[in-house]
């Protein structure tokens, strides 16, 4: 037989030291069962040896049984004398612990031994010769299922053979309290022994478990579809009208500012700023302040004028808007850039040689041209070009009159700061409206005075000579201008309002010593009649006359009489009526003869519908009808 070394618990297959596992069975090992022990003891019965199963008479003895890890089971009963076998013994109950006959051990992993359920208590007895007493059972162990006798306790060994037969005792038992009959025999007793038993110890194997069943796949799961539009739709086109709403609100936003601001020179040559804004944000009515002025908005436009001039470089505004009704009031903040500025200055119209200037503001080496001519800047970068326009603001005229300039500019700064910009500047100034009814424009007079009178608009004023005069409500106005010598007098009168630009007229006025001798002196001009005057009369507007004739009618108003004559003089065939205009005052009655010395000034249409001559007469001498 093999020496000694660890064996498996469960099938008793030697095991390499250590090992965990049974190579034979595959059963886990316990630590305490790989450590060496002895082989485990062959159970064994001798001969001669009696098994009593419980409920025979006689001396019971018990296989004691131990169970790893649980406690020894206690001994079914002591040995009793053959004697007292022979009588029936009530069974004393068993102490808890009583020491047994000297059994052999049997064990079994995990469960009792199969030994003390198959074969009941048994009780020992000797051999027939060696008369009554206790035999001993010989030791017998169950290590996992291997039991010696019935399994071979290691691999290739042969099995063990199966205990001799053993005799039961017989049933014949002894007095209760007495021992064993003295004629009892062995001989006595071999009729009365059961057949022989043959020990087979059986090995209860526990079964393996089932094989698993392969379970079946779940069923797929009961969607439920619920009526209505799925959230990720509803997401989706949530998200989409916000993203288009917010791409267009960015893109008006930003290609469409709310309110936009240039700088513009006014008609009167002050800055502006022009200001455009979408009718929408900015209705009709709504006005847009800053630093005291105020400009309302009309189809989205506006033009506020500004207090100071711009400067050049960065100019910031603060513009307090304020929309009508219940709409949004915001203040809105511009930067307007200026690098050079061009702009039409309109007050020397009120000098003594009218003027528009236009003036340029640059940084130095720019270079400038206005109408094609080139402009020269002083150290500080400041050039004017002036525009003569005398001839708008000088002479009477019954009514206001507009005076317009528009005029190319191109600005070319140094190399380094940017190219060549080019553009109009324009102005616009209005003329004030100014009469003079006396004198005319040339007059000759007697006297060492001449009385100036004429008419204006409202809230004019209006100086003569340099003199403020007098002006009434209606605009009428006149002064006495003294003539100190005789000779040429040149009178200036102007006048004008603070939103029309002063107009002015100059009158000469002529003082001589004699009217007859000025009358004399003017026949040498060589003065056409009044057919030539007929004949052309705008043609000859400016001409020198003299007509000559009855008074066929006369009315004064201001220092100024109009006379309408019949003209005898250069009229072939007549009536031959004329409009004369004396600028004195002359009183005349319906017959008197008129001799007026002038200069034709226009063509007159008369009530009838006949167009006359109307001389402006620079002196008119009278006679009486009668005379």
């Amino acid at each position: 037989m093999p020496g000694p070394g660890p064996v498996c618990v469960q099938c008793g297959q030697p095991l390499v030291e250590g090992a965990r596992f049974c190579g034979q069975c595959g059963a886990t090992q316990p630590a305490a069962a790989l450590a060496q022990a002895p082989a485990p003891p062959v159970a064994t019965v001798s001969p001669g040896a009696a098994t009593v199963f419980s409920g025979s008479p006689g001396a019971v003895a018990a296989l004691q049984a131990t169970g790893l890890g649980s406690p020894a089971l206690p001994s079914l009963g002591p040995s009793l004398p053959a004697a007292e076998s022979a009588q029936p013994v009530a069974p004393a109950p068993a102490p808890a612990r009583a020491a047994p006959v000297p059994v052999g051990k049997q064990t079994m992993i995990g469960f009792a031994s199969p030994l003390a359920s198959a074969l009941a208590p048994v009780a020992a007895a000797p051999p027939a010769t060696s008369g009554p007493g206790t035999g001993a059972i010989q030791r017998a162990t169950m290590v996992g299922v291997a039991i010696p006798g019935v399994a071979p306790t290691r691999t290739g060994e042969a099995r063990a053979p199966l205990p001799a037969p053993v005799a039961v005792a017989s049933s014949h038992a002894a007095p209760a309290n007495g021992p064993p009959a003295a004629d009892a025999s062995a001989a006595e007793l071999a009729p009365r022994r059961p057949p022989a038993l043959t020990l087979a110890l059986q090995v209860a194997y526990v079964p393996p478990p089932a094989p698993l069943d392969a379970l079946k796949a779940p069923p797929p799961p009961v969607i439920v579809k619920k009526p209505g539009v799925p959230l990720t739709m509803v997401a989706l086109l949530v998200g989409g009208v916000l993203l288009v709403g917010g791409l267009a609100i960015a893109l008006l936003w930003k290609g469409s500012p709310p309110m936009t601001a240039q700088a513009r020179p006014t008609a009167d040559g002050s800055d502006a700023l022009h200001l455009t804004c979408d009718p929408k944000s900015c209705p009709d009515g709504t006005t847009a302040a800053f630093a005291g002025a105020k400009a309302t908005f009309a189809g989205g436009q506006a033009d506020l004028p500004l207090a100071t001039a711009l400067r050049l470089g960065d100019n910031d505004f603060a513009l307090l808007v304020d929309r009508p009704g219940t709409g949004r009031d915001e203040s809105m903040r511009f930067t307007v850039p200026v690098a050079y500025r061009v702009r039409a200055d309109v007050t020397t119209m009120s000098g003594p040689k009218p003027a528009i200037t236009i003036r340029v503001e640059a940084s130095a080496g720019t270079v400038v041209k206005i109408d094609g001519k080139p402009v020269a800047l002083d150290a500080n970068g400041a050039g004017a070009y002036p525009v003569d326009e005398s001839s708008a603001a000088e002479g009477p005229a019954d009514e206001s009159r507009v005076v317009t300039l528009d005029l190319p500019y191109a600005i070319t700064p140094p190399a380094s700061k940017g190219a060549s910009e080019s553009g109009t500047v324009s102005a616009r100034v209005a003329v004030s409206p100014l009469r003079v009814d006396s004198p005319e424009s040339r007059a000759v007079v007697e006297d060492d005075h001449v009385v100036v009178a004429g008419r204006g608009p409202r809230g004019a004023s209006v100086t003569v000579d340099g003199n403020v005069v007098k002006v009434a409500a209606d605009g009428a106005f006149e002064a006495s201008v003294p003539l100190a010598s005789p000779g040429d007098h040149l009178v200036e009168v102007r006048g004008g309002t603070p939103a029309l630009t002063p107009r002015t007229v100059h009158v000469k006025v002529t003082r001589v010593a004699s009217l007859i001798e000025a009358a004399k002196a003017f026949e040498q001009q060589h003065p056409i009649g009044y057919d030539a005057a007929m004949s052309d009369i705008t043609g000859k507007t400016g001409q020198p006359i003299v007509v000559e004739g009855p008074v066929l009618e006369a009315r004064a108003s201001g220092h100024r009489t109009l006379v309408l004559v019949d003209d005898r003089r250069g009229c072939r065939r007549g009536p031959c009526r004329a409009r004369v205009v004396v600028a004195q005052d002359l009183a005349l009655s319906s017959g008197d003869i008129l001799h007026a010395y002038g200069v034709v000034a226009r063509g007159f249409t008369t009530p009838a519908g006949q167009t006359v001559p109307e001389i402006d007469s620079q002196f008119a001498l009278r006679t009486r009808s009668g005379r």
